[in-house]
């Protein structure tokens, strides 16, 4: 069965969020990022946190923060909830118990793991990555998921 799906993107400033979640109906989500650690560059310079607390935002305002401001990501870890987002989600198991549609992680700057509950819109992220250029992208399955816990730390 797969899970979500695993690529890199590449090691510098831009619209990455933007470009990975460009399938999905992002404004008919809320998001929760935790322990985020990403950057709006300005003038070609990293200026601010992308997101400076752990916070709860609407799909509206994370679409337009997506779309204002390039960044680069270094540590992120976004939730993607339809309605109640309060359950805490340290492992698979609890996403898939969770009201969580989606869990989007990067680490390192360029490696990102997406979780997601529906197979469309996960063939879908599959697609979009390839269409994008990304790198090493390969499906999550219950065999080669090594990950213990859906975070980017």
């Amino acid at each position: 069965m797969r899970r979500g799906v695993r690529f890199t993107i590449p090691n510098r400033y831009g619209h990455f969020l933007q470009e990975i979640l460009n399938t999905i109906p992002i404004e008919q989500y809320r998001w929760s990022v935790v322990d985020e650690e990403s950057y709006i560059v300005e003038n070609g310079e990293l200026n601010r946190l992308l997101f400076p607390d752990s916070t709860i935002i609407d799909g509206h305002q994370f679409a337009e923060l997506l779309t204002q401001h390039e960044h680069y990501l270094i540590f992120v870890d976004i939730k993607a909830f339809q309605s109640d987002m309060s359950s805490e989600i340290v492992t698979y198991e609890d996403f898939l118990q969770s009201m969580c549609e989606f869990a989007l992680l990067v680490t390192d700057s360029q490696d990102v793991t997406m979780y997601c509950k529906d197979p469309q819109m996960l063939n879908s992220l599959y697609e979009n990555a390839a269409l994008h250029g990304f790198g090493d992208i390969t499906y999550i399955t219950s065999h080669n998921d090594s990950m213990t816990r859906l975070s980017c730390w």
